[in-house]
């Protein structure tokens, strides 16, 4: 991040990693750094996504070695020592992930030093990241953390020939994270395969077992699913999110050639089911003439995923896509080809991340409604804009496990659009 950006869409590199390690079952995360670092990021992040609640080692209960000028000053390796060991002692965990904050990494502790000294006298498994927030955006800590685990904790394992990773959904920065790896995991169990989206009770160590990395995103994962190719000899495809049954039947077709499973009978009934359930509001639809002009506020992922399906399914037509995640320059050609729908009216893509741009973009081709952000909700409702929040950061509704994705999602999906523009007739 090389400039200030206004009401920021993401959290810092910190962030990304530590509300991954606390979705992981068993995993505890240790953070060197300052006090009230990480009791801000977590709760910081998860309170705007959906209400996200601490679970059993978020929010205040994240171990910190809570540095101050002393350690500042003098260093504080002996500090992060000694909350290793009295978090051992006091946290049963399976894995222990020392993640780092902008002051040690600043000071220059030797985190693999400490980590060295310690296992020498315990058996506890612990790795370590360095997720200084200057590093980048929660995005960026969330490859970190990733790149720690491979090069940290995976060992050459015999391939399971019917697991799959999933990778590129960032809890919490994906509000609807938790329901929408359940749902794609749900698809996967349906055709026969076993998955491990790190979330779901299985193993860190199972990831190099694997047969086939999905990314189910236009970037995030792939630098990760590169080294486990070369490390580990698993195959990757990139596979951004799916939303609605064009985009779900693709998915399920390229799974299909990968493991040569026949898929046709599957996708042929979800589709129909699928299609009756949005039959239902047909009449709404057509007598009410909701076929609005559309604007996407949003990480690249739904950006492609919403617009997809909007525009292919249910003939809304779009005006512009604003994508605040830091895609890398090397893959914004990509995504504005996924986004490219020749037949049919295309959106203007613009890549920004600073909310006043963003508002400003959007007002030079107005829509009629907006996927966006709790933090457009003022900027639309000025406007007599109908707004769905679906992109962090979310302050409007609680979300459990809600999903937008597959098949069933996109009924939601619908359901949750349709809703906001019924106040407006």
């Amino acid at each position: 991040m090389s400039h200030i950006i206004e009401n920021p869409r993401f959290s810092c590199a910190l962030g990304g990693a530590l509300n991954t390690i606390t979705a992981i079952d068993g995993v505890v995360p240790i953070i060197h750094g300052g006090p009230g670092c990480g009791v801000q990021v977590f709760y910081g992040q998860n309170f705007t996504s959906g209400f996200r609640g601490s679970g059993w080692i978020g929010g205040v209960a994240v171990p910190s070695s809570n540095t101050y000028e002393e350690e500042v000053v003098f260093g504080g390796e002996s500090r992060l020592k000694e909350q290793i060991e009295k978090t051992f002692e006091i946290i049963d965990g399976d894995r222990y992930i020392v993640i780092t904050a902008c002051t040690s990494e600043l000071i220059g502790d030797d985190i693999k030093g400490v980590l060295r000294e310690v296992q020498q006298n315990n058996k506890n498994s612990i790795i370590y990241a360095e997720t200084a927030g200057f590093r980048g955006s929660s995005y960026k800590g969330y490859e970190i953390l990733l790149d720690a685990i491979i090069e940290q904790v995976l060992e050459v394992k015999e391939k399971n020939p019917k697991l799959v990773n999933l990778i590129g959904i960032i809890p919490s920065q994906d509000v609807f994270w938790r329901g929408n790896l359940n749902e794609i995991e749900k698809i996967l169990n349906d055709i026969g395969l076993e998955v491990n989206t790190l979330i779901n009770g299985k193993n860190l160590e199972d990831l190099s077992s694997a047969s086939l990395n999905i990314v189910l995103s236009p970037w995030l994962g792939i630098e990760a699913s590169k080294k486990l190719e070369d490390k580990y000899g698993i195959p990757y495809i990139v596979n951004p999110l799916p939303i609605g049954t064009q985009q779900t039947n693709e998915f399920i077709k390229r799974i299909d050639e990968f493991f040569k499973i026949d898929t046709n009978e599957y996708i042929a009934k979800k589709e129909l089911k699928t299609y009756k359930s949005i039959e239902s509001v047909a009449d709404f639809i057509v007598d009410m003439d909701v076929q609005p002009k559309f604007a996407t506020i949003t990480d690249s992922n739904y950006a492609i995923a919403l617009n997809k399906f909007l525009i292919n399914e249910l003939g809304w037509i779009p005006s512009t896509v604003l994508i605040i995640d830091d895609v890398p320059e090397d893959r914004r050609e990509f995504i504005k080809n996924e986004l490219n729908f020749k037949d049919l009216p295309s959106p203007e893509v613009i890549f920004e991340s600073d909310s006043y741009e963003i508002w400003e973009a959007v007002e030079k081709n107005p829509p009629e409604f907006i996927f966006g952000s709790s933090l457009d909700k003022d900027f639309a409702n000025k406007r007599n804009i109908p707004i769905l929040t679906v992109s962090f950061p979310i302050t409007t509704k609680v979300v459990i496990e809600k999903s937008y994705a597959g098949y069933s999602g996109s009924i939601r999906l619908i359901e949750d659009a349709l809703s906001e523009t019924t106040a407006f007739f």
